[in-house]
């Protein structure tokens, strides 16, 4: 029992020292949005791919992901980037791309709105894509009229 409980302390003592960061700092930033690829339409029920291109400023950002967050009825969209602080970063200026999946599982237009930076007041900026979503229903009907002509 005693020997479990040193093997316990001994444990949670490198757990402790090994969790500690003596490492090199760093912060999150946001990287701002060059352009995106996004479908003309969605028909719902269904999975897409959202492109989002940005700009890799230098090599001390070394990993990037989505933020992919919900506002009423629109989706804000920005790309998070993981910056080591350090004075010895190399300029790159590289243009890079994150793919987001999208199930379209509403019928009102999906509202994306890509974070580009911020204006001079500190307000986000962004680019704003609607994309209407259709039903099978509705392209039977669009079908209907395009192969039937009146006479």
């Amino acid at each position: 029992m005693v020997v479990k409980r040193i093997f316990f302390v001994i444990f949670v003592a490198i757990l402790f020292i090994s969790c500690s960061d003596d490492s090199e700092d760093y912060h999150y930033e946001l990287l701002e949005t060059e352009d995106a690829v996004v479908p003309e339409e969605f028909e719902f029920g269904k999975i897409y791919d959202i492109t989002v291109k940005y700009i890799v400023p230098d090599d001390c950002y070394i990993a990037s992901d989505i933020l992919y967050e919900y506002d009423e009825t629109a989706r804000n969209i920005a790309v998070i980037s993981l910056v080591v602080d350090e004075n010895s970063c190399e300029p790159l200026e590289i243009e890079q791309e994150l793919t987001v999946r999208v199930h379209a599982l509403q019928t009102s237009p999906y509202v994306f709105r890509f974070w580009q930076g911020e204006d001079d007041n500190g307000e986000p900026v962004y680019l704003i894509v609607e994309v209407p979503v259709v039903t099978q229903s509705d392209e039977s009907a669009n079908e209907s009229k395009e192969t039937h002509i009146k006479m």
